[in-house]
């Protein structure tokens, strides 16, 4: 599985855009991540989403690969 770690700075190429977004969400995100700017916050942020989905990309491929299991009682 390959992941790509994006980091902001002067060659990553980056757009200028403008959203409306809830002030709360945004302190909220930018504790939880140690992030020192609102705009690392959302690049952080969705730099997670890019991974989460590339782990669940890659649990489907190995579905009904994995041995069954017996539950535990």
């Amino acid at each position: 599985m390959k992941f790509q770690n994006i980091q902001m700075g002067r060659r990553a190429a980056t757009v200028k855009k403008t959203y409306n977004l809830p002030a709360e969400l945004i302190a909220r995100a930018k504790r939880i991540l140690h992030a020192k700017t609102e705009t690392e916050t959302i690049v952080r942020s969705l730099e997670r989403v890019a991974v989460e989905e590339e782990i669940w990309r890659a649990i489907r491929r190995v579905a009904g690969t994995l041995p069954r299991f017996r539950p535990l009682r």
